[in-house]
């Protein structure tokens, strides 16, 4: 009859000496190979003593549950679980779900943010620039080449700003925005228009001065006529002469061809333009 676990041969009672002594012979082998690690142990619940200089689960790994870890050469695969306590060494992979580290860490952020830092938790993290961000590159962020600056001061911005270099634009002009489709705005920088204006001929409204000549009595001038002369407007009274001897002629030419105002409404302001860094 055999062990059911490791199939070691039980001595039957009251054999003789030879099959106790081969029953033996055979169970120390055996036990020999399990515990020099020719053949698997199995069922053993270990529950004291240690294990030393060896490796666990070398060629078979399976889970294990520990209240304490200490790894000195390193703690390779998968970590399901919390950890409680300290870590020393480097730890590589990622972590699925975390919540925070134990010591809240403070970023402070000063200049312009260029560059790259590294936050390994030890520390609060603290980056630094060349200064930070300073007056000039806040106006020429503001205020690049090719931009406009309108105030009601004089001073040239260049003083102003103690940067850039700035020429007045524009003067005595109003500005207007670019449009493909209008001839007269299409190219940046266009100029154009007139302050005043003469009119020709042709923008003149169409009319006629007439002279009212003769005619026997006031209170037969044709109606729609109070003066005798110089009278401007349609009346019923066309050119030639009436039954009463009245007549009517062109007048001379009235006007002095002046330009008329071309000026829209207006606020005068400085206008300059940025021309360099």
């Amino acid at each position: 009859m055999a062990t059911t676990n490791y199939s070691f041969e039980v001595p039957t009672v009251g054999a003789n000496l030879n099959t106790w002594g081969g029953d033996l012979n055979a169970n120390t082998e055996k036990l020999d190979d399990l515990l020099g690690g020719d053949q698997p142990v199995t069922g053993i619940d270990i529950n004291s003593g240690s294990i030393d200089g060896t490796a666990i689960g070398a060629n078979a790994a399976s889970t294990g549950a520990f209240t304490t870890v200490s790894a000195s050469g390193g703690v390779t695969g998968a970590l399901t679980g919390n950890v409680t306590g300290n870590v020393t060494g480097n730890v590589t992979g990622n972590a699925d779900t975390a919540t925070k580290w134990a010591t809240a860490r403070t970023i402070s952020l000063t200049g312009t943010i260029t560059g790259s830092t590294s936050i390994d938790g030890s520390g609060n993290v603290s980056i630094a620039t060349s200064g930070g961000i300073t007056n000039d590159q806040i106006i020429d962020l503001i205020y690049p080449v090719g931009c406009l600056y309108e105030t009601t001061i004089s001073e040239n911005p260049g003083t102003t700003f103690s940067r850039g270099t700035w020429a007045r634009f524009g003067n005595g002009r109003v500005t207007v925005g670019q449009d493909s489709s209008q001839s007269e705005f299409d190219g940046n920088g266009e100029t154009g228009g007139s302050k005043t204006h003469t009119l020709t001929v042709n923008e003149m409204p169409e009319h006629r001065h007439i002279t009212l000549h003769g005619g026997s009595s006031s209170s037969s001038r044709p109606s729609g006529w109070t003066a005798v002369q110089n009278n401007i407007g349609p009346g019923t009274f066309g050119g030639g002469t009436d039954d009463d001897g009245w007549s009517t002629s062109y007048s001379k030419y009235e006007g002095d061809d002046a330009a008329h105002n071309n000026l829209q409404p207006y606020v005068v302001v400085y206008r300059w333009k940025r021309t360099a860094l």
